[in-house]
């Protein structure tokens, strides 16, 4: 029975992807993890920071990310993480966490909002 199930945990386990994005005076960089819990169950993590390289704050702003099957294109689950103002040359710390399956494969689409 242990056998079985670590073969099932081990398709909901996987290497992490590291992503940056940027859009005009913000940067942000994250990590996706794929991992099992007893609380989530499958699920996927989000660990990153955002950067103001500007001059001025930016006001107001909001990550939004959806973990999307990538053999349907479906988004299976979405999450807006608030972060606020960020003043020039500041840098917030996130994380978040979004519900997966685990025989599925996910891409992790990242954008701002502010």
């Amino acid at each position: 029975m242990l056998v079985i199930t670590l073969v099932f945990l081990a398709g909901c386990t996987g290497t992490p992807a590291v992503r940056d994005y940027t859009e005009g005076a913000l940067h942000s960089h994250f990590e996706y993890k794929e991992d099992w819990s007893m609380g989530y169950g499958c699920h996927g993590s989000i660990t990153g920071y955002v950067y103001n390289t500007g001059s001025a704050p930016v006001d107001e702003v909001l990550l939004m990310f959806n973990l999307v099957n990538t053999g349907t294109g479906t988004i299976r689950d979405s999450r807006t993480v608030y972060v606020g103002s960020i003043g020039p040359g500041n840098t917030v710390n996130y994380e978040t966490v979004l519900d997966g399956e685990c025989t599925e494969q996910y891409r992790v689409d990242f954008s701002f909002w502010k």
